[in-house]
């Protein structure tokens, strides 16, 4: 998110041009049109003076409502190529991260099973260097960090890698995953964190600390899949997302990384697969949570369609909330298996997700 996109403006030629009071005395005056100042929320409208705004407020109210985001979101920039993999998105400015989060699932043809944040990236932040020069006794020490568990994450005395996380905060959900024990490594004291069902876009756009700095939103704390976030500008507004551009099929989940999906990108292209290419691809086509069975061969891998993922964005709440349904159901048949065994109720999960917005 460089720091000349953060702030769209809106161009001059879409700037009003007329006091918006219909009652303004100056209208006829062009010394007092030329020093118009628009509406901070809605941007389509300008007044002359505060008098005139005030005076125009109760008409303009039901019809000011802030205008859309535009975000381009593209995986691993610079590692997934040939294609890359970007959608862009115009985002309403009035829903939270976490229906963003849902967007982004859609839009990227994920399956939703593992973890996520919106994460801002400290520009001062500098990984701290190996204190026992052992990389053995190192790999040991990140996994540690990786596994610890709830709020304890890292040393107080580590770098901060992050002024900001926009995360998950239901402890367990249909939509949480099974990842979460990664997300030690993402915490840190300084680190402030907001609830993603609670923080709204705007509050974070708008926020003048945040402005000319990185947002990555990251899904599976595993395979680490960092979509980077640029501004693109504003949109007028609407009730649902659009998708209005993209590139690139949507990777598979649990290939094992970047590395892992260029990896099967290359199990389709090779003219003499090897046996391990052929059981990438038969993992791919059948078998992973968000298979195709058409596969990445020829011009599938460029696979892009923006009108199919349009109709997805309206109605994908009935998707999510199947899912959760489902989940559910399952978490009680298997409830009712464990209390058999005089395990309890240890599956217990909070679905407090559904239907919110």
């Amino acid at each position: 998110m460089s720091p000349s996109s953060t702030s769209p403006k809106t161009t001059p030629e879409a700037l009003p041009k007329k006091c918006g009071n219909p009652s303004c005395p100056s209208k006829s005056s062009d010394d007092s049109q030329s020093n118009l100042k628009t509406c901070a929320r809605c941007m389509t409208v300008a007044y002359c003076s505060p008098k005139c705004q005030a005076s125009a407020w109760p008409t303009h109210k039901s019809q000011c409502r802030p205008q859309n985001y535009i975000l381009k979101f593209q995986l691993h920039p610079g590692d997934i190529v040939n294609p890359p993999v970007e959608r862009t998105l115009s985002c309403p400015a009035h829903y939270s991260f976490y229906v963003l989060h849902l967007a982004l699932q859609t839009a990227f043809g994920w399956a939703t099973t593992h973890s996520f944040d919106f994460a801002v990236l400290d520009p001062d932040y500098k990984p701290r260097a190996s204190e026992t020069g052992n990389p053995l006794l190192d790999l040991i020490e990140m996994t540690e960090r990786m596994s610890m568990p709830g709020n304890e994450g890292r040393d107080p005395l580590a770098p901060r890698e992050y002024l900001l996380r926009v995360v998950d905060a239901a402890p367990d959900s249909p939509f949480s995953g099974i990842d979460r024990m990664h997300e030690g490594k993402r915490r840190h004291p300084e680190t402030v964190e907001k609830d993603s069902s609670q923080y709204l876009l705007y509050k974070f756009f708008e926020d003048k600390k945040y402005q000319g700095k990185q947002m990555v939103y990251t899904y599976d704390f595993g395979d680490n899949w960092e979509h980077y976030m640029t501004i693109v500008g504003r949109a007028p507004p609407t009730d649902d997302f659009i998708c209005l551009d993209g590139k690139g099929h949507g990777v598979a989940e649990d290939v094992g990384a970047w590395m892992g999906w260029e990896e099967l990108k290359e199990a389709y292209r090779a003219k003499k697969p090897t046996k391990e290419q052929k059981d990438r691809r038969r993992w791919f086509e059948n078998q992973a949570s968000n298979s195709d069975p058409k596969g990445l061969s020829g011009d599938c891998v460029e696979w892009f369609d923006k009108d199919a993922i349009n109709k997805a964005l309206p109605v994908m709440w009935d998707r999510f909330n199947a899912m959760a349904d489902e989940a559910e159901q399952q978490r009680k048949m298997l409830d009712k298996v464990l209390k058999g065994r005089g395990m309890g109720n240890p599956t217990a999960m909070d679905t407090s997700r559904k239907n919110k917005k």
